[in-house]
């Protein structure tokens, strides 16, 4: 190393959810270690809390609430005034409040760490142990031990003719501006674009849903898929436009105007804005990764179970990953295990996909934890696959919100639990409950021998389990053997 260099023991480009709990966990571990947080914009959070996660569901919330007046008679309720007024700059203001807070806390913790430097600055390898930073009015180059790579991903936009194609709109524009658009274009059908669709309908946005293939939400639950495909249709708010190719998206006069064809003919649509919500692209195309000796190909950086790149000193995590889920706390997750075997100096601890959990905030929400059954079946397990309805459920009749299931995964040789689906205006929460059923291998036998209490959404965890096993013993007591062990057992 040359004499002139600073020296980390740890560098971690990236101050969002991969990077920065990496940073704070090994900083706490490693008294003695010195470590820097690089990150481009200086504030933690990442995108997921300036341009996502965070802020969609602050508008989510403010969307449910409007929602929720439609339902106030089924309860007994009856206003004189059933009209509401929509203050946008209030649902700005709350969402500025809401982050400042939360980026506030993160800094603070930074902040308490000596050890722990937070570096403003652009940052890419000089070779396999020197990075360069790029601040406002220098370059430093420094020297590290290790590193990680935690630098997120971005909105892909898709290529179009016409003057308005420079124009689109990702999800981290629309919440840098903060506008509300008269008539909103969305591209793409997964779960970024339903949600905007669904939450900005109930906030009086006129939508148009352009999807190339004549489905939504292709990677979730097909039941749940149907029903909200269904619900956007009968929106009167939203327009689909499924089996569609935009060819061009032409601006003029403030307006957007976008040419696709769909069933072989050639139709227009005229919106106040366009947004892309068409799928995500790692943010590594200024790191000069074949400097650092790391593999990485348009999906992604290559790494091993353990988040190691081919530099062995230089990890990766997050959105940079190629196959990695893009969720923030699944981000949170390889964090802790990168902290950990950092801090052991051993690849120790690996991730496993097979245990994430997910939410889709629609409206209803769609949950997931574990594998899908179509998953299962591609990996040859054999399973066993039931739901429970909750209009059968006391909770979801008493809160007007008996629809929706939830649907069990079962191994059929072990009634281990692999997979948890679930739909309802409270999956969000269900959502640990399932994560906590999938990361601890737990069986049909377990949920059953637990106590959910009543009435609840969660004892509907309890009442499949008991169902499924029911099933399962009904099955077994066809067999003339297992019929003759419990006469003796009955006997005995």
């Amino acid at each position: 190393m040359p004499n002139n260099l600073k020296h980390y023991d740890l560098v971690i480009i990236g101050g969002g959810p991969a990077g920065t709990p990496v940073a704070i966990e090994y900083a706490k571990l490693n008294k003695d270690k010195k470590v820097a947080l690089i990150d481009a914009v200086g504030k933690l959070g990442g995108e997921c809390l300036f341009q996502g996660c965070i802020p969609s569901k602050i508008m989510e919330a403010s969307a449910k609430q409007i929602e929720s007046l439609k339902d106030l008679k089924e309860f007994g309720i009856t206003l004189d005034d059933t009209h509401y007024s929509l203050v946008w700059e209030k649902i700005k203001k709350r969402k500025d409040t809401i982050l400042n807070k939360r980026k506030d806390t993160a800094q603070d913790t930074v902040d308490a760490l000596e050890n722990l430097e937070l570096i403003k600055a652009n940052a890419h390898f000089t070779s396999k142990d020197t990075l360069e930073c790029i601040f406002e009015d220098k370059k430093e180059e420094l020297h590290f031990s290790k590193a990680v790579i935690g630098t997120g991903s971005h909105s892909f936009i898709p290529k179009y003719a016409g003057s308005g194609a420079d124009k689109i709109w990702t999800n981290s524009d629309f919440f840098e501006k903060m506008q509300l658009p008269q008539s909103l274009a969305i591209i793409g059908t997964g779960a970024i674009a339903v949600e905007f669709a669904m939450i900005l309908s109930s906030l009086g946005v006129e939508i148009h849903l352009f999807g190339r293939k004549n489905k939504i939400l292709e990677n979730i639950d097909a039941r749940a898929a149907k029903y909200l495909f269904d619900k956007l249709e009968k929106n009167p708010k939203v327009i689909l436009h499924l089996s569609s190719n935009i060819s061009v998206v032409d601006y003029a006069d403030e307006q957007f105007e976008i040419t696709f064809t769909q069933e072989n003919k050639e139709q227009k649509i005229q919106t106040t804005r366009v947004l892309s919500a068409a799928g995500r692209v790692a943010n590594i195309e200024h790191l000069d990764l074949e400097k650092a000796g790391v593999d990485f190909s348009a999906k992604g950086i290559s790494v091993s179970k353990h988040l190691q790149t081919s530099n062995p000193n230089i990890y990766a995590n997050g959105d940079t990953v190629d196959g990695f889920p893009k969720f923030a706390h699944t981000a949170q997750y390889g964090a802790h295990t990168l902290a950990q075997n950092l801090f052991l100096e051993h690849n120790y601890f690996s991730v496993d996909y097979d245990i994430n959990s997910w939410v889709l905030f629609s409206m209803p929400n769609v949950a997931m934890a574990g594998i899908s059954e179509a998953e299962a079946k591609q990996r040859g397990i054999d399973v066993i696959v039931d739901t429970f309805e909750f209009n059968t459920e006391a909770k979801s009749q008493i809160d007007n919100e008996d629809y929706g299931f939830l649907k069990y995964i079962v191994d059929k040789k072990s009634t281990r639990i692999i997979g948890v689906s679930s739909m309802h205006a409270e999956a969000q929460t269900m959502a640990g409950e399932a994560a906590l059923i999938i990361a601890n291998k737990l069986t049909l036998k377990d949920i059953i021998g637990s106590i959910h209490p009543h009435p609840t959404i969660s004892e509907s965890y309890i009442m499949l389990a008991k169902k499924m096993m029911g099933d399962i013993m009904l099955k077994k007591l066809q067999n003339p053997a297992i019929k003759t062990l419990v006469n003796i057992q009955r006997w005995l």
